[in-house]
């Protein structure tokens, strides 16, 4: 699988073999074709950063969605068990303790899922961003080289 190190590589090597542009010492003349497809590779694998993000997101947006569903069936459920156990007012004070108890857990969990899910999604994007810097840098060095020859 090609990276976007090798497509960037790529795309300097043809840059540095162009021939300068006539009447012009920093212009240069590049294979159109070349450099479109080139650019069409880098795109094609640049979006799989993206598309791992997007995946980690939607995989959080689901923890989120059971959480929620399974905090409201403990929830209905406690409730239900509650007004069963009504007419005793020990039962009563035993199940609404507990019912907070575990819409406490249920809540502690969700909030540990939706950080846990918010960090690996800004973890990949920090990754993606430091590495598209550091092509960026790259290429900018190699622009200046070509202008300083």
């Amino acid at each position: 699988m090609e990276t976007i190190e090798m497509l960037i590589n790529e795309i300097e090597s043809e840059i540095l073999k162009a021939k300068k542009a006539t009447f012009s010492s920093t212009d240069i003349v590049v294979n159109r074709n070349t450099m479109l497809e080139l650019v069409s590779r880098f795109r094609n694998n640049y979006p799989a950063a993206l598309k791992e993000a997007n995946e980690i997101t939607r995989k959080r947006d689901e923890i989120i969605a059971k959480a929620e569903e399974y905090a409201n069936q403990v929830m209905d459920n406690a409730e239900a068990r509650a007004k069963e156990l009504v007419s005793e007012t020990e039962i009563v004070k035993n199940a609404e303790a507990q019912a907070s108890q575990i819409q406490a857990e249920a809540e502690e969990n969700y909030r540990k899922m939706d950080y846990e899910a918010r960090s690996l999604a800004f973890n990949i994007l920090d990754s993606a961003e430091k590495s598209l810097k550091d092509g960026l840098v790259v290429i900018n060095d190699r622009k200046r080289k070509l202008v300083e020859n």
